[in-house]
Protein backbone atom coordinates (compact mmCIF):
# COMPACT_ATOMS: atom_id res chain seq x y z
CA UNK A 1 0.00 0.00 0.00
CA UNK A 2 1.21 3.22 -1.00
CA UNK A 3 1.68 5.81 1.81
CA UNK A 4 -0.69 8.43 1.62
CA UNK A 5 -2.50 11.49 3.74
CA UNK A 6 -4.83 11.40 5.38
CA UNK A 7 -7.61 14.15 6.86
CA UNK A 8 -9.13 13.73 9.28
CA UNK A 9 -11.67 16.99 9.27
CA UNK A 10 -13.80 17.97 12.53
CA UNK A 11 -17.34 17.16 11.74
CA UNK A 12 -19.74 17.40 14.43
CA UNK A 13 -17.58 15.41 16.95
CA UNK A 14 -13.77 16.77 16.61
CA UNK A 15 -13.09 15.10 19.93
CA UNK A 16 -13.11 11.64 18.22
CA UNK A 17 -10.57 12.45 15.95
CA UNK A 18 -8.06 10.54 17.81
CA UNK A 19 -10.04 7.54 17.86
CA UNK A 20 -9.98 7.76 13.85
CA UNK A 21 -6.12 8.11 13.76
CA UNK A 22 -5.72 5.26 15.71
CA UNK A 23 -7.71 3.03 13.79
CA UNK A 24 -6.22 5.04 10.52
CA UNK A 25 -2.52 3.69 11.83
CA UNK A 26 -3.44 0.54 12.94
CA UNK A 27 -4.53 -0.71 9.30
CA UNK A 28 -1.95 1.87 7.23
CA UNK A 29 1.12 1.78 9.05
CA UNK A 30 2.82 4.33 6.42
CA UNK A 31 -0.29 6.80 6.09
CA UNK A 32 0.05 10.06 7.60
CA UNK A 33 -3.05 11.24 9.62
CA UNK A 34 -3.26 15.07 9.40
CA UNK A 35 -6.01 16.46 12.53
CA UNK A 36 -7.77 19.39 11.45
CA UNK A 37 -9.37 20.89 14.68
CA UNK A 38 -11.15 23.82 13.77
CA UNK A 39 -12.97 23.77 10.61
CA UNK A 40 -12.54 27.27 9.31
CA UNK A 41 -9.19 26.10 8.59
CA UNK A 42 -9.86 22.91 6.71
CA UNK A 43 -8.87 24.40 3.34
CA UNK A 44 -5.81 26.06 4.33
CA UNK A 45 -4.69 22.84 6.29
CA UNK A 46 -4.73 20.67 3.44
CA UNK A 47 -3.52 23.02 0.47
CA UNK A 48 -0.43 23.33 2.65
CA UNK A 49 0.33 20.02 3.08
CA UNK A 50 -0.84 18.99 -0.39
CA UNK A 51 1.40 21.48 -1.61
CA UNK A 52 4.32 19.96 0.23
CA UNK A 53 3.65 16.67 -0.86
CA UNK A 54 2.75 16.97 -4.86
CA UNK A 55 4.51 13.79 -5.86
CA UNK A 56 2.33 11.64 -3.28
CA UNK A 57 0.15 10.29 -5.92
CA UNK A 58 -3.19 10.36 -3.42
CA UNK A 59 -4.96 11.15 -0.51
CA UNK A 60 -7.55 10.31 1.70
CA UNK A 61 -10.37 12.61 3.73
CA UNK A 62 -12.25 11.55 7.03
CA UNK A 63 -14.18 13.05 9.30
CA UNK A 64 -13.59 12.91 13.29
CA UNK A 65 -15.23 9.39 14.41
CA UNK A 66 -15.11 7.43 10.83
CA UNK A 67 -13.33 3.95 11.64
CA UNK A 68 -11.02 2.26 9.04
CA UNK A 69 -11.51 -1.45 9.39
CA UNK A 70 -8.36 -3.94 8.60
CA UNK A 71 -10.48 -5.25 5.11
CA UNK A 72 -10.11 -1.51 3.82
CA UNK A 73 -6.24 -1.83 2.96
CA UNK A 74 -7.33 -4.66 0.09
CA UNK A 75 -10.47 -2.70 -1.14
CA UNK A 76 -8.58 0.39 -1.60
CA UNK A 77 -5.67 -1.92 -3.10
CA UNK A 78 -8.09 -2.88 -5.77
CA UNK A 79 -9.60 0.61 -6.42
CA UNK A 80 -6.26 2.17 -7.22
CA UNK A 81 -5.21 -1.13 -9.46
CA UNK A 82 -8.54 -0.44 -11.43
CA UNK A 83 -9.17 2.96 -11.05
CA UNK A 84 -8.42 5.16 -14.89
CA UNK A 85 -6.42 7.94 -15.17
CA UNK A 86 -9.36 10.22 -15.97
CA UNK A 87 -10.95 9.44 -12.83
CA UNK A 88 -10.49 12.19 -9.75
CA UNK A 89 -11.26 9.58 -6.98
CA UNK A 90 -13.22 7.33 -5.29
CA UNK A 91 -17.10 8.36 -3.60
CA UNK A 92 -18.56 5.91 -1.41
CA UNK A 93 -22.17 4.75 -2.51
CA UNK A 94 -23.14 4.88 1.00
CA UNK A 95 -22.26 8.53 1.19
CA UNK A 96 -23.19 9.67 -2.44
CA UNK A 97 -27.71 8.59 -1.31
CA UNK A 98 -28.02 12.01 0.36
CA UNK A 99 -26.06 14.29 -2.08
CA UNK A 100 -29.02 15.60 -3.57
CA UNK A 101 -31.20 18.99 -1.75
CA UNK A 102 -34.35 17.83 -0.18
CA UNK A 103 -37.43 19.55 -2.13
CA UNK A 104 -38.00 22.61 -0.39
CA UNK A 105 -41.57 22.35 0.58
CA UNK A 106 -40.65 18.98 2.15
CA UNK A 107 -40.33 18.90 6.05
CA UNK A 108 -36.42 17.65 7.06
CA UNK A 109 -36.23 14.03 6.75
CA UNK A 110 -35.17 12.85 10.73
CA UNK A 111 -32.04 10.69 9.24
CA UNK A 112 -30.64 13.46 7.36
CA UNK A 113 -26.87 13.39 6.98
CA UNK A 114 -25.15 16.37 5.04
CA UNK A 115 -23.29 14.74 2.47
CA UNK A 116 -19.36 13.99 3.07
CA UNK A 117 -17.85 13.85 -0.89
CA UNK A 118 -15.30 11.96 -1.99
CA UNK A 119 -13.16 9.35 0.38
CA UNK A 120 -10.11 9.11 -2.22
CA UNK A 121 -9.04 11.78 -4.06
CA UNK A 122 -6.00 12.03 -6.78
CA UNK A 123 -3.59 14.29 -5.60
CA UNK A 124 -2.64 16.30 -9.17
CA UNK A 125 -6.40 16.69 -10.38
CA UNK A 126 -6.90 18.31 -7.38
CA UNK A 127 -3.78 20.60 -6.77
CA UNK A 128 -4.34 22.04 -10.91
CA UNK A 129 -6.79 23.19 -13.44
CA UNK A 130 -8.14 27.07 -13.05
CA UNK A 131 -8.62 26.66 -8.96
CA UNK A 132 -5.79 24.33 -7.44
CA UNK A 133 -6.63 23.15 -4.53
CA UNK A 134 -9.94 23.78 -1.41
CA UNK A 135 -11.85 26.93 -1.69
CA UNK A 136 -10.94 29.04 1.56
CA UNK A 137 -13.13 30.82 3.82
CA UNK A 138 -13.41 33.95 1.50
CA UNK A 139 -14.21 31.72 -1.25
CA UNK A 140 -16.39 29.43 0.58
CA UNK A 141 -17.49 30.44 4.31
CA UNK A 142 -19.20 26.98 4.97
CA UNK A 143 -15.98 25.17 4.93
CA UNK A 144 -17.99 22.06 6.15
CA UNK A 145 -19.07 21.62 2.53
CA UNK A 146 -15.31 21.77 1.39
CA UNK A 147 -15.09 18.63 -0.02
CA UNK A 148 -18.41 18.55 -1.65
CA UNK A 149 -17.45 22.22 -3.10
CA UNK A 150 -14.10 20.27 -5.11
CA UNK A 151 -15.79 17.50 -5.64
CA UNK A 152 -18.30 19.69 -7.58
CA UNK A 153 -15.73 21.80 -9.09
CA UNK A 154 -13.83 18.99 -10.46
CA UNK A 155 -17.18 17.09 -11.41
CA UNK A 156 -17.22 19.02 -15.30
CA UNK A 157 -14.13 17.55 -16.47
CA UNK A 158 -13.13 14.34 -14.60
CA UNK A 159 -14.89 11.26 -13.59
CA UNK A 160 -15.39 9.87 -10.30
CA UNK A 161 -15.65 6.09 -9.39
CA UNK A 162 -18.29 5.28 -6.76
CA UNK A 163 -17.33 2.08 -4.84
CA UNK A 164 -19.02 0.13 -2.20
CA UNK A 165 -16.94 -0.90 1.06
CA UNK A 166 -17.15 -3.14 4.19
CA UNK A 167 -13.73 -1.61 5.50
CA UNK A 168 -14.48 2.40 5.88
CA UNK A 169 -17.11 3.27 8.51
CA UNK A 170 -18.44 6.29 8.12
CA UNK A 171 -19.53 8.18 11.85
CA UNK A 172 -23.03 8.69 11.29
CA UNK A 173 -24.36 10.83 14.53
CA UNK A 174 -27.97 13.18 13.76
CA UNK A 175 -26.88 16.18 14.18
CA UNK A 176 -27.50 18.49 17.26
CA UNK A 177 -31.69 19.93 16.18
CA UNK A 178 -30.59 23.97 16.58
CA UNK A 179 -28.06 23.15 13.69
CA UNK A 180 -31.06 22.69 11.32
CA UNK A 181 -28.70 20.49 8.87
CA UNK A 182 -31.06 19.61 6.46
CA UNK A 183 -32.54 23.68 6.12
CA UNK A 184 -29.13 24.70 5.68
CA UNK A 185 -28.08 22.12 3.24
CA UNK A 186 -31.48 22.66 1.17
CA UNK A 187 -30.52 26.62 1.48
CA UNK A 188 -26.96 26.34 0.23
CA UNK A 189 -26.85 23.26 -1.69
CA UNK A 190 -27.62 25.12 -5.25
CA UNK A 191 -24.83 27.96 -4.98
CA UNK A 192 -22.13 25.26 -4.59
CA UNK A 193 -23.80 23.23 -7.46
CA UNK A 194 -24.00 26.37 -9.89
CA UNK A 195 -21.39 26.84 -12.65
CA UNK A 196 -19.66 29.99 -12.45
CA UNK A 197 -20.69 31.74 -15.42
CA UNK A 198 -17.98 34.38 -16.46
CA UNK A 199 -17.51 36.01 -20.03
CA UNK A 200 -14.51 36.55 -21.09
CA UNK A 201 -13.69 39.62 -23.27
CA UNK A 202 -13.67 37.74 -26.49
CA UNK A 203 -17.44 36.74 -26.05
CA UNK A 204 -20.00 38.47 -27.37
CA UNK A 205 -21.33 41.40 -25.80
CA UNK A 206 -24.88 40.84 -24.47
CA UNK A 207 -26.50 44.30 -23.11
CA UNK A 208 -27.88 43.79 -19.33
CA UNK A 209 -31.61 43.87 -18.16
CA UNK A 210 -30.41 43.93 -14.74
CA UNK A 211 -27.17 46.21 -13.04
CA UNK A 212 -26.26 44.98 -9.48
CA UNK A 213 -25.05 47.38 -6.92
CA UNK A 214 -22.79 46.11 -4.89
CA UNK A 215 -21.58 49.41 -2.05
CA UNK A 216 -18.96 47.94 0.01
CA UNK A 217 -16.96 49.58 3.08
CA UNK A 218 -14.41 47.24 4.68
CA UNK A 219 -16.11 44.25 3.79
CA UNK A 220 -13.46 42.73 1.46
CA UNK A 221 -13.32 39.28 3.48
CA UNK A 222 -17.24 38.64 2.20
CA UNK A 223 -16.55 39.74 -1.40
CA UNK A 224 -15.01 36.17 -3.39
CA UNK A 225 -18.49 34.67 -1.98
CA UNK A 226 -21.04 37.15 -2.56
CA UNK A 227 -19.23 37.45 -5.84
CA UNK A 228 -19.59 33.98 -7.01
CA UNK A 229 -23.18 34.85 -6.49
CA UNK A 230 -23.42 37.01 -9.02
CA UNK A 231 -21.49 35.05 -11.17
CA UNK A 232 -23.52 31.52 -11.00
CA UNK A 233 -26.91 33.59 -12.23
CA UNK A 234 -28.55 31.42 -14.67
CA UNK A 235 -28.92 34.41 -16.59
CA UNK A 236 -26.11 36.27 -18.19
CA UNK A 237 -27.55 39.08 -19.25
CA UNK A 238 -26.43 41.69 -15.84
CA UNK A 239 -24.26 44.41 -15.13
CA UNK A 240 -22.25 44.56 -11.52
CA UNK A 241 -21.23 47.54 -10.25
CA UNK A 242 -19.13 47.71 -7.29
CA UNK A 243 -18.46 50.79 -5.77
CA UNK A 244 -15.54 51.12 -2.76
CA UNK A 245 -16.69 53.35 -0.60
CA UNK A 246 -13.12 54.19 0.16
CA UNK A 247 -12.13 51.25 2.18
CA UNK A 248 -9.62 50.69 4.72
CA UNK A 249 -8.96 47.19 4.61
CA UNK A 250 -7.65 44.89 1.76
CA UNK A 251 -10.73 45.73 -0.43
CA UNK A 252 -8.70 46.93 -3.41
CA UNK A 253 -6.39 44.09 -3.51
CA UNK A 254 -9.31 41.67 -3.38
CA UNK A 255 -10.91 43.18 -6.10
CA UNK A 256 -7.87 43.32 -8.13
CA UNK A 257 -7.95 39.13 -7.85
CA UNK A 258 -11.53 38.88 -9.58
CA UNK A 259 -12.36 36.79 -12.64
CA UNK A 260 -11.85 39.18 -15.31
CA UNK A 261 -15.60 39.36 -16.28
CA UNK A 262 -16.76 42.60 -19.07
CA UNK A 263 -19.82 42.80 -17.20
CA UNK A 264 -18.05 43.31 -13.92
CA UNK A 265 -17.39 47.16 -13.08
CA UNK A 266 -15.55 48.65 -10.52
CA UNK A 267 -15.13 52.48 -9.31
CA UNK A 268 -13.82 53.71 -5.61
CA UNK A 269 -14.33 56.57 -4.03
CA UNK A 270 -11.93 58.99 -3.20
CA UNK A 271 -13.28 59.70 0.34
CA UNK A 272 -15.90 57.34 2.49
CA UNK A 273 -19.20 59.00 1.60
CA UNK A 274 -21.76 56.45 3.06
CA UNK A 275 -24.16 53.83 1.05
CA UNK A 276 -26.90 56.45 -0.17
CA UNK A 277 -24.16 58.86 -2.20
CA UNK A 278 -22.67 54.75 -3.71
CA UNK A 279 -25.80 53.81 -4.68
CA UNK A 280 -26.65 57.21 -6.61
CA UNK A 281 -23.16 56.78 -8.22
CA UNK A 282 -24.25 52.98 -9.12
CA UNK A 283 -27.47 54.28 -10.54
CA UNK A 284 -25.65 56.75 -12.64
CA UNK A 285 -23.33 53.99 -14.30
CA UNK A 286 -26.29 51.76 -14.76
CA UNK A 287 -27.24 51.20 -18.10
CA UNK A 288 -30.38 48.19 -17.20
CA UNK A 289 -33.65 48.86 -16.86
CA UNK A 290 -33.58 47.33 -13.43
CA UNK A 291 -31.33 47.54 -10.53
CA UNK A 292 -30.69 45.31 -7.91
CA UNK A 293 -29.44 46.32 -4.40
CA UNK A 294 -26.54 43.82 -3.28
CA UNK A 295 -25.12 44.24 0.38
CA UNK A 296 -21.46 43.10 0.28
CA UNK A 297 -21.98 40.60 3.39
CA UNK A 298 -25.07 38.97 1.61
CA UNK A 299 -25.57 36.75 -1.61
CA UNK A 300 -27.86 35.74 -4.10
CA UNK A 301 -29.64 32.56 -4.94
CA UNK A 302 -28.82 31.44 -8.14
CA UNK A 303 -31.89 31.77 -9.98
CA UNK A 304 -33.16 35.08 -8.59
CA UNK A 305 -32.34 37.25 -11.71
CA UNK A 306 -34.47 34.41 -13.71
CA UNK A 307 -37.26 34.52 -11.41
CA UNK A 308 -37.45 38.65 -10.91
CA UNK A 309 -37.33 39.19 -14.53
CA UNK A 310 -40.16 36.49 -15.57
CA UNK A 311 -42.38 38.36 -12.35
CA UNK A 312 -41.22 42.01 -13.99
CA UNK A 313 -42.02 40.94 -17.86
CA UNK A 314 -45.56 39.80 -16.55
CA UNK A 315 -46.38 42.79 -14.32
CA UNK A 316 -46.29 46.15 -15.96
CA UNK A 317 -45.50 49.60 -14.71
CA UNK A 318 -43.77 47.54 -11.98
CA UNK A 319 -41.68 49.78 -9.32
CA UNK A 320 -40.23 47.43 -7.35
CA UNK A 321 -40.16 43.55 -6.80
CA UNK A 322 -39.57 42.17 -3.74
CA UNK A 323 -39.26 38.88 -2.39
CA UNK A 324 -38.00 36.06 0.98
CA UNK A 325 -34.61 35.51 2.10
CA UNK A 326 -32.88 33.31 4.42
CA UNK A 327 -31.43 34.82 7.57
CA UNK A 328 -27.88 34.07 8.37
CA UNK A 329 -26.35 34.81 11.94
CA UNK A 330 -22.72 35.41 12.25
CA UNK A 331 -21.06 34.41 15.41
CA UNK A 332 -18.28 35.99 16.56
CA UNK A 333 -15.92 33.43 15.02
CA UNK A 334 -17.28 33.54 12.25
CA UNK A 335 -19.50 30.47 11.64
CA UNK A 336 -22.84 31.35 10.24
CA UNK A 337 -26.20 29.72 11.40
CA UNK A 338 -29.40 29.03 9.92
CA UNK A 339 -32.11 30.93 11.11
CA UNK A 340 -35.20 30.15 8.54
CA UNK A 341 -36.76 31.95 5.85
CA UNK A 342 -37.89 35.57 6.50
CA UNK A 343 -41.11 36.37 4.65
CA UNK A 344 -41.62 39.85 2.63
CA UNK A 345 -45.02 41.85 3.24
CA UNK A 346 -47.73 41.03 0.91
CA UNK A 347 -48.17 44.46 1.01
CA UNK A 348 -45.35 47.12 1.25
CA UNK A 349 -46.62 50.47 2.14
CA UNK A 350 -44.47 53.37 3.79
CA UNK A 351 -46.18 53.72 7.42
CA UNK A 352 -45.81 49.90 7.88
CA UNK A 353 -42.19 49.99 6.83
CA UNK A 354 -41.34 53.18 9.17
CA UNK A 355 -43.05 51.35 12.24
CA UNK A 356 -41.92 47.91 11.63
CA UNK A 357 -38.32 49.12 10.39
CA UNK A 358 -38.28 45.28 8.36
CA UNK A 359 -35.83 44.00 6.80
CA UNK A 360 -36.80 43.67 2.37
CA UNK A 361 -34.85 41.75 0.79
CA UNK A 362 -34.15 41.20 -2.48
CA UNK A 363 -35.24 44.24 -4.21
CA UNK A 364 -35.23 44.58 -7.78
CA UNK A 365 -36.48 48.57 -8.65
CA UNK A 366 -37.36 49.87 -12.20
CA UNK A 367 -34.75 52.46 -12.84
CA UNK A 368 -37.24 54.76 -14.24
CA UNK A 369 -38.77 55.24 -11.27
CA UNK A 370 -36.02 55.85 -8.64
CA UNK A 371 -34.62 57.89 -11.23
CA UNK A 372 -38.02 59.79 -11.35
CA UNK A 373 -37.62 59.76 -7.78
CA UNK A 374 -33.73 61.41 -7.57
CA UNK A 375 -32.38 58.36 -6.23
CA UNK A 376 -31.58 57.88 -2.60
CA UNK A 377 -31.83 61.04 -0.49
CA UNK A 378 -28.30 62.21 1.31
CA UNK A 379 -29.96 65.15 3.00
CA UNK A 380 -32.16 63.15 5.16
CA UNK A 381 -30.17 62.68 8.69
CA UNK A 382 -27.53 60.77 9.14
CA UNK A 383 -26.78 61.82 5.08
CA UNK A 384 -27.94 58.14 3.77
CA UNK A 385 -25.50 55.95 5.99
CA UNK A 386 -28.39 54.58 7.98
CA UNK A 387 -31.38 53.12 6.48
CA UNK A 388 -31.45 54.20 3.04
CA UNK A 389 -33.32 50.72 2.18
CA UNK A 390 -36.91 51.86 4.10
CA UNK A 391 -36.51 55.26 2.50
CA UNK A 392 -35.92 54.25 -0.87
CA UNK A 393 -38.81 51.20 -0.42
CA UNK A 394 -41.02 53.82 1.43
CA UNK A 395 -40.76 56.12 -1.65
CA UNK A 396 -41.06 53.19 -4.26
CA UNK A 397 -44.18 51.77 -2.79
CA UNK A 398 -46.82 54.03 -4.21
CA UNK A 399 -45.43 52.55 -7.89
CA UNK A 400 -46.86 49.58 -8.04
CA UNK A 401 -45.42 47.19 -5.64
CA UNK A 402 -45.03 43.39 -6.33
CA UNK A 403 -44.26 40.73 -3.70
CA UNK A 404 -42.76 37.27 -5.38
CA UNK A 405 -43.55 34.72 -2.64
CA UNK A 406 -40.33 32.49 -3.06
CA UNK A 407 -37.28 32.95 -1.55
CA UNK A 408 -34.46 33.91 -3.59
CA UNK A 409 -32.21 35.90 -1.55
CA UNK A 410 -29.61 35.33 1.42
CA UNK A 411 -28.86 38.55 4.50
CA UNK A 412 -26.38 37.56 7.10
CA UNK A 413 -26.84 39.14 10.45
CA UNK A 414 -23.64 40.30 12.63
CA UNK A 415 -22.95 42.91 15.13
CA UNK A 416 -20.19 44.75 13.25
CA UNK A 417 -22.92 46.12 10.64
CA UNK A 418 -23.33 49.44 10.25
CA UNK A 419 -27.25 49.20 11.20
CA UNK A 420 -26.38 47.35 14.19
CA UNK A 421 -23.71 49.59 15.37
CA UNK A 422 -26.41 52.38 15.10
CA UNK A 423 -29.65 50.80 16.48
CA UNK A 424 -30.27 53.54 18.64
CA UNK A 425 -30.55 56.32 16.04
CA UNK A 426 -33.94 55.04 14.64
CA UNK A 427 -36.04 56.60 16.22
CA UNK A 428 -34.90 59.65 15.36
CA UNK A 429 -34.69 59.21 11.63
CA UNK A 430 -37.70 57.82 11.63
CA UNK A 431 -39.32 61.09 13.42
CA UNK A 432 -37.54 62.97 10.25
CA UNK A 433 -38.72 60.68 7.98
CA UNK A 434 -42.49 60.85 8.84
CA UNK A 435 -41.72 64.80 8.12
CA UNK A 436 -40.30 64.43 5.09
CA UNK A 437 -42.68 61.81 3.64
CA UNK A 438 -45.58 63.76 4.86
Amino acid sequence: MIAMLVFILPGLYPHLSENTVSSVLRVFSNARPIVIQNERESAAIMNEALSDNLNTPWFMTLCAGDTVQPMAKKEIERWLQTCADGSAGFILTSATKTDQPIALHKRPVPNFHTPRGPLLWRTSIVMNGQTPGFSSTDQLPFQKYVLIDKQVQLTSHYEWKEVDSDGILYHHRAAPPWMKEAEEWNAISPLLHAPSRVQTINEKQIPPIVTIALCTFNDGEYLPWVIRSVLSQTITDWELIIVDDHSSDDTPSILAGLPIDKRINKVRLHQNLGKAHALNLALHMASGAWFLELDADDWLSPDILEVLLHEANREPNVGVLYANHFEWVERLNKQLLYQGVRTGPSRLSAERLLVEAMAVAPRMFNISVIKQLGGWNTSVPFEGRLYEDIEMLSKVSSFHPVYIPKTLYHRRIRSSSMTHRHLNHYEKWKNSMSDILK
